[in-house]
């Protein structure tokens, strides 16, 4: 028999060194099933366990190389996105990784341009926003593996990576709901993108669920999903703010950044939320204020980071599963830009 070591014992069950490492050391990362088939393994040829065989030659425990990933993100400045990126870094120096971030312009994207080390061994490259497809699909062809913050909605190609999203169909549900319960009708659906990728989709299917299950059918004047452009500029929402042929009660809208937009728009027409126009958000971009205005839902963005690299490691480990997407779930919080009613009437 020859020399017996942690690669040699990972080349016959097939799996990574760093997992059988990872196992040997007790790392809840690796599945309780997979652990146990390499300690066992390990004890029967003589790695662990009694005094080794004499022909067993057990190598000396050395430092690990680290795994390289790199994290995409967009030039923004959007706290949200700092969240992700905090998760992903803390967990990953937690679990022998070693990350990066790296900006991505949209030159680079329309170029195909990217970013310059991607080749150096990096394992995984994070994308924080979604990216165009191709752009992905070219990091993919390198072999680095893909981890996506979001999905393709209409992508009939095959999948990129791994999925880690925030849940959107059912709290957009819960939140519409919220705004018939009080009585209201008229309710409009703002989002710059909802046919592109799925979480936004989401959110515009939940909308549309909960308003046809009780009995009414959107206005189309009211419902804006796919706004798109230059979405983010004041003057695009008072132009939308005086498209509404007759204002609505209420507008769900995609994240609480278009619920700001849109307030500051009604409010220099006029008019007052939630008085006049009650208004939703989604991702709860308010948390830790004073007085928090907006009605929106409340995702672990920084859970959602490190649940990226869990996702990873656990690939790594099992290179041959199939793709996986996971629902990071979300938690409904209403605020006083959606209450028509005193709180106390609203049966929520």
């Amino acid at each position: 028999m020859g020399k017996i070591t942690i690669q040699s014992i990972a080349s016959d069950l097939g799996l990574s060194r760093n997992t059988v490492s990872m196992a040997l050391k007790g790392n809840e990362l690796v599945t309780p099933r997979t652990r146990e088939r390499i300690l066992r393994y390990a004890e029967e040829i003589g790695y662990i366990g009694s005094l080794p065989r004499s022909d067993v030659h057990v190598e000396e425990e050395t430092e690990i190389s680290p795994y390289q990933v790199v994290i995409l993100r967009k030039p923004d400045v959007a706290v949200y996105w700092d969240k992700v990126i905090n998760g992903i870094s803390e967990e990953a120096c937690s679990n022998h990784c070693r990350p990066r971030v790296a900006v991505i312009t949209r030159e680079d994207e329309e170029k195909k341009r990217l970013p310059s080390g991607l080749d150096e061994g990096v394992q995984a490259v994070f994308c924080v926003k979604m990216l165009d497809r191709e752009y992905v699909q070219r990091i993919k062809q390198m072999g680095i593996r893909v981890i996506l913050l979001d999905d393709y909605k209409d992508d009939i190609n095959e999948r990129l990576g791994d999925v880690v999203k925030p849940e959107s169909f059912q709290p957009t549900i819960r939140l519409t709901r919220h705004l018939i319960d009080q009585g209201m009708r008229r309710i409009g659906f703002l989002n710059e993108n909802s046919g592109a990728y799925e979480t936004m989709h989401d959110r515009f299917a939940g909308y549309l669920f909960a308003m046809r299950q009780a009995g009414i059918e959107p206005e189309p004047d009211l419902v804006k999903p796919d706004m798109g452009g230059e979405f983010y500029d004041v003057g695009n929402f008072e132009r939308i703010v005086e498209s509404y042929k007759v204002l609505p009660e209420a507008v769900v809208c995609g994240n609480d950044e278009i619920a700001k937009y849109l307030t500051q728009a009604l409010r220099k027409k006029g008019l007052r939320v939630p008085e006049d126009v009650a208004v939703t958000g989604f991702d709860n971009d308010e948390e830790g204020m004073l007085d928090p205005f907006f009605s929106t839902v409340n995702i672990d963005v920084k859970w959602l980071g490190k649940r990226m690299v869990q996702c990873f490691l656990w690939r790594m480990a099992h290179p041959n599963a199939p793709y996986e997407k996971i629902v990071v779930s979300g938690e409904v919080i209403i605020r006083k830009s959606s209450i028509k009613l005193r709180k106390k009437d609203y049966k929520g």
